[in-house]
């Protein structure tokens, strides 16, 4: 089983991680996902629920929808009563048409791709329901940035656990700083510990 450079480094760093991706095998970096609405959308979803449970409340969205990505048409003439109606929270609905009213902007992917990242952090964190941890994912999955790590994901916390990296109920800033010994390809890093938990 061939790994990638950046799998090699890691291993090199952390025997405990090594364990896990000698168990895992390669994990191949997927293509960004570049529609940034959908991204957003998608990860307010799943914010403080199981993956199981954001994946099933995103595809009846989706059939109800009757399209395979999210887009600003879907949302920009509901109210919050109606997006509850799909089965998401208060906050969640306000958070979704918050997000509708930025992206009705049709020149704000572009912006997005020019944003230095403290730009990209002043933008996102002024979205009513978007906080570090949506900020992150984002990051990692939508605009491919290797080196992202977020303690406020409970998944990571517990593989992390699970491999005696961090004692359980540990502060999150022994996490992020166990996680620095991962740089620069935090973001892989995390890939591994959240497949460690299939």
């Amino acid at each position: 089983m061939k790994f990638s450079k950046e799998e090699v480094l890691l291993m090199k760093l952390d025997p405990k991680l090594k364990q896990i991706i000698e168990k895992n095998k390669n994990i191949p970096i997927n293509s960004p996902h570049r529609n940034y609405y959908h991204s957003l959308v998608k990860l307010i979803i799943g914010q403080f629920i199981s993956t199981s449970a954001a994946s099933s409340i995103t595809k009846k969205i989706l059939v109800k929808f009757n399209t395979k990505t999210l887009n600003v048409e879907h949302f920009n003439k509901l109210t919050i009563g109606d997006i509850k109606k799909l089965g998401l929270s208060t906050n969640k609905a306000k958070s979704i048409l918050e997000i509708t009213k930025e992206f009705s902007n049709l020149k704000i992917d572009s912006k997005i791709e020019l944003f230095s990242e403290e730009e990209l952090d002043k933008f996102l964190l002024s979205i009513y329901g978007i906080g570090p941890w949506t900020l992150s994912m984002f990051k990692m999955f939508s605009l491919g940035y290797t080196d992202v790590f977020s303690s406020k994901d409970a998944a990571l916390r517990k593989g992390m656990n699970n491999a005696n990296m961090v004692l359980n109920n540990a502060k999150h800033e022994e996490y992020e700083s166990y996680s620095e010994k991962w740089k620069p390809y935090r973001s892989l890093a995390s890939m591994h510990i959240w497949k460690s938990l299939d």
